[in-house]
């Protein structure tokens, strides 16, 4: 995890961080990325990188705990499926 404080979030990155608290549609994503003026293709690689903060874990860690969990959850789906080979083999 990358260290930092809830102080040290933007104002955009606790918006992103609060639109996933809640139970949102894809329009309210969409218009919090206009918003803040985030290309919607880059929202998804936002929230990734910005889960891997300790800000962002002192100000939602139910929304950082659910995101690692479902970024685990496809990373092991991928590994299943032999999409994702070891350096090791």
């Amino acid at each position: 995890m990358v260290p930092g404080t809830v102080h040290e979030l933007s104002e955009h990155d606790r918006l992103i961080l609060d639109l996933e608290k809640t139970t949102h549609t894809a329009t309210a994503r969409d218009a919090l990325c206009r918003r803040i003026n985030l290309p919607i293709e880059k929202y998804a690689v936002v929230l990734e990188g910005l889960v891997d903060t300790d800000a962002a874990y002192s100000y939602a860690p139910d929304v950082v705990e659910r995101v690692r969990r479902l970024r685990a959850e496809r990373f092991a789906f991928e590994r299943r499926q032999g999409r994702w080979k070891t350096f090791m083999q």
